[in-house]
């Protein structure tokens, strides 16, 4: 009993020492944002009671969610350091993502399209994203900045490089691919003309970093690229017939064209999260 409680103990510190620093993090950036946007400052900020609300649920999900997840990480200067500069960089992206929404007229243009254009838009940014976050790992790797703790995965990050860096550039593209064609829908922001220009050339990046990638990968790459090829293919049949089937008999309405693309995409990145988990490799 003494020894499950002496195990126990310092895990429960970490989820309340994390989630003290989730709410702090969380008060900052919403007064932050609250005195950027408003000129009246917090009181404008919160609108009504209704708002408010949703905002302290948002405190609370927040502070289970870093709280839980980093139980096994206890709280010290460099484990702090880490989650300043990663939070950071997440900020700043979707600080630049608004910033282009209010320079370029983008969210006036989201405004006139459909659903299928936003989901195609939202999954290209957040696949982006994550490209980002990915490279900035491998960066970080390669400099030896130390916010990598697990010194198997930053050895492996620096040997094979030059294949994630093709990886993330993948990535990126395909989610510029997702936003040029959800921003060229009906009312949207760009013309069939420069959408189908800018589609070319996505296009023609991922074929070479595609190729790229296949050449840097080892056979345990190529293995995983053809199962998750043949997993997307039967999730592809699954759902996406499944979808058609209904859609052919008159229980839903049928897919658009950037509805297939958006499914296509999604299906891909989950089939590779299936066959990387039947291997046992996202516990590493």
């Amino acid at each position: 009993m003494a020894m499950v409680k002496d195990r126990s103990t310092p895990s429960w510190r970490n989820v309340a020492a994390w989630s003290a620093v989730g709410a702090g993090f969380y008060i900052l950036i919403l007064s932050g944002s609250a005195l950027l946007l408003h000129e009246n400052g917090m009181r404008q900020g919160f609108p009504s009671n209704e708002v408010a609300a949703k905002l302290g649920l948002g405190l609370i999900l927040t502070m289970a969610i870093l709280g839980f997840s980093s139980r096994r990480q206890p709280l010290n200067l460099r484990t702090f350091r880490k989650f300043l500069i990663l939070n950071a960089v997440a900020v700043s992206f979707f600080l630049l993502v608004i910033w282009g929404y209010g320079a370029f007229g983008i969210a006036e243009a989201l405004g006139a399209i459909g659903v299928a254009e936003r989901a195609a838009a939202g999954l290209g940014l957040a696949l982006i994203f994550f490209a980002s976050l990915g490279s900035f790992f491998v960066a970080n790797a390669w400099k030896g900045a130390g916010l990598i703790e697990d010194e198997e995965v930053a050895e492996d990050l620096r040997e094979r490089g030059q294949l994630y860096v093709c990886s993330y550039v993948w990535m990126a593209a395909c989610g510029l691919l997702l936003i040029v064609l959800g921003l060229a829908g009906p009312g949207g922001f760009l013309s069939p003309a420069a959408a189908l220009a800018g589609a070319l050339v996505l296009v023609a990046i991922l074929a070479l970093a595609g190729i790229a990638a296949w050449r840097l990968s080892d056979e345990l790459a190529r293995t995983l690229s053809r199962e998750t090829g043949n997993m997307t293919c039967y999730l592809i049949l699954a759902l996406g017939g499944g979808w058609a089937m209904l859609a052919h008999l008159g229980f839903v309405a049928a897919p658009a064209p950037l509805d297939w693309l958006t499914m296509f995409i999604v299906l891909l990145f989950a089939a590779s999260f299936i066959v990387l988990g039947r291997r046992k490799l996202l516990t590493r």
